[in-house]
């Protein structure tokens, strides 16, 4: 939206729109006619809708936040900024689609943008038109696409009195941008030369003031040498502080690398026994593992036993069997209840508690290696600490040290300056004469700096004259635009309003003063 507010006013006049807008669709059916609509430019489909639903919903609507007509100005800017074909564009694939929504303070989810771009897609495209978007939008004020695409737009006698009006529109702000530019570059230059006129001048008398310090200049040469002098002990002194700062950073860098390298190697140490504990907690974990599968085995075979038993007990009972089968069963039973099942039982204890046992070194290990495991890390946090300090070290000593040589240079450059002030009486002679010459050279600047100042001002009164011709335009079109929207509307209004709406665009272009003699003009 911020650059749609920007927009050049030609932008606004692409294509005669308001002519294509009133012409009637064409399509064997209304979704065909959808589609022809949904192929027009922005400008075109919000004309269209405009004239369509202008009594149904934007008639004296201006302070309704839902229905006013500006909010149609607003979205078909952001559709035109968001589509690379700009005013030429007709509709947005889903990723601008959703980006102009968020600009709209309507942020979905990925799912629910989805779906919202499903219902809003009538002709089933992927894509979405401004067209679309309005019915959608207004869906719960009456609008229907179907009525929308077999709208009345326009009548013949309002087209051709719009058609004038956008005529005078047109060519009154493309003068008014043409104007206005020419106007700021003649402005401009005339404020360069003013400035460059200026600047000679100053040259000038500093040039004079120049031929008076150099016959000063010897009287100056001692005072120059004495605070030469000064400056020299003074880069000294910097000097020694300078070395100082070096030598102490160094000794900081010194330690800051033994403690780093303390620490890396209680972090190699940290690290070895935080791997020590993960190993003790996995065999852990598999001694429980094992425990409890040999237990599951014990109770496996004690099962087997109770549920032989349990058989044999019933066939021995069971009449249905012959006498040598129920003999037998008997037989089996005696034998099993004669073996000894004291080994079974003290086995599976024997397991349950081993598992038990496993089960809690595999808990101890586990808070072990966790210990361990924080302990390293918290090491490590620590070395890469000391290894920051040790580089931070490392270049406060660097930095001291061309401090230190910076300060030398200083030194060296003062004791210079001393050798430089005794050549200065010398010097100023020739001073003398190069500043007149230099102000003879200025003066010659100056005039010719004069001369082009009066070019650049007769140029900025052509260009004000040019301003005010195109004020006169923007006041005859104003006056077309307002013997137009004076007249009763019968169809098209919506496209009458969008022609109020360019000129009001057209107007910010122009400069305020200049508007407000338009608008005194206008009230008479």
């Amino acid at each position: 939206f911020k650059r749609a507010k920007n927009l050049d006013p030609k932008e606004f006049h692409s294509n005669n729109f308001l002519i294509a807008s009133t012409m009637a669709l064409e399509g064997k059916n209304d979704m065909e006619k959808m589609k022809k609509l949904n192929a027009k430019t922005y400008t075109e489909q919000a004309v269209w809708f405009l004239n369509a639903y202008w009594k149904q919903l934007f008639e004296g609507a201006e302070g309704d936040k839902v229905k006013t007509p500006e909010n149609l100005w607003t979205w078909t800017q952001l559709f035109i900024e968001l589509d690379p074909k700009k005013k030429k564009g007709n509709e947005l694939d889903e990723f601008k689609a959703h980006v102009f929504l968020e600009k709209i303070g309507r942020t979905l989810s990925v799912r629910d943008m989805r779906t919202y771009l499903k219902s809003v897609d009538i002709d089933f495209n992927r894509k979405v038109s401004l067209t679309e978007f309005l019915v959608c939008h207004f869906q719960d004020h009456g609008v229907k696409w179907q009525e929308l695409v077999n709208a009345a737009q326009d009548d013949e006698k309002s087209k051709a009195e719009r058609e004038a009006a956008q005529a005078a529109v047109t060519a009154a702000s493309e003068a008014a941008a043409a104007a206005r530019d020419s106007a700021k570059i003649a402005r401009d230059n005339e404020s360069k030369a003013s400035a460059a006129a200026r600047e000679a001048a100053a040259r000038e008398e500093v040039s004079h003031a120049e031929e008076k310090k150099a016959k000063t200049a010897e009287a100056k040469c001692a005072e120059v040498k004495a605070i030469a002098v000064a400056k020299a002990a003074e880069a000294k002194r910097t000097e020694e502080i300078a070395f100082k700062t070096a030598a102490e950073a160094k000794a900081s860098a010194e330690e800051a690398l033994a403690k780093e390298a303390d620490l890396k190697e209680a972090e190699l140490v940290a690290k070895g026994k935080a791997n020590e504990a993960q190993k003790a907690e996995n065999d852990a974990k598999k001694a429980a593992s094992e425990a409890k599968a040999a237990l599951d085995k014990v109770l496996l075979e004690e099962k087997k036993y109770k549920d032989k038993m349990a058989k044999l007990a019933k066939d021995k009972e069971d009449m249905s069997l012959g006498i040598v089968k129920r003999n037998k069963a008997a037989n089996l039973l005696d034998q099993l209840k004669s073996k000894p099942t004291l080994a079974l039982q003290t086995a599976k204890i024997t397991l349950a508690a081993a598992e038990k046992k496993a089960d809690k070194a595999k808990k101890k290990a586990e808070k072990a290696a966790k210990k361990a495991t924080e302990a390293a890390d918290k090491i490590s946090a620590a070395a890469s600490a000391a290894e920051a300090a040790r580089k931070s070290a490392v270049e406060a000593k660097e930095k001291a040290d061309g401090d230190a040589k910076v300060a030398k240079a200083d030194r060296e450059a003062s004791d210079e300056a001393e050798k430089k002030a005794n050549l200065a009486l010398i010097a100023a002679s020739d001073a003398r004469a190069e500043a007149e010459k230099a102000a003879r050279s200025a003066e010659k600047a100056r005039q010719a700096a004069d001369k082009a100042k009066e070019e650049a001002e007769t140029a900025r009164k052509q260009a004000d004259g040019d301003l005010e011709d195109a004020q006169k335009a923007m006041s005859e079109a104003e006056a077309k635009l307002k013997e137009l929207l004076s007249k009763p509307r019968g169809s098209g209004q919506g496209a009458t309003w969008w022609l109020e709406r360019e000129f009001a665009e057209a107007k910010k272009y122009m400069p305020k003063a200049k508007l407000a003699k338009l608008a005194k003009k206008m009230a008479k």
